[in-house]
């Protein structure tokens, strides 16, 4: 299985993660790294400089997901 890397950028401050966990496919990553994302989404002061960015076991940027408030209604 592919490994990804899910490197948090939160208010300009980014956190590397040098460990990885392994996912099917893209789709697996990506609805975890939508569900980090609502986990954080309350600490987020700077939405244009908050993200997370997941790279592959090769280093190169997979996809990157920004932090979203949740809609209120």
């Amino acid at each position: 299985m592919p490994k990804y890397f899910f490197n948090v950028v939160l208010n300009g401050h980014p956190t590397v993660d040098h460990h990885g966990r392994e996912f099917r496919d893209h789709q697996e990553a990506r609805t975890h790294a939508h569900s980090t994302a609502m986990l954080l989404v309350d600490h987020v002061r700077d939405q244009d400089s908050s993200f997370i960015a997941v790279s592959g076991e090769d280093g190169r940027l997979a996809f990157k997901i920004p932090f979203r408030p949740p809609s209120r209604g």
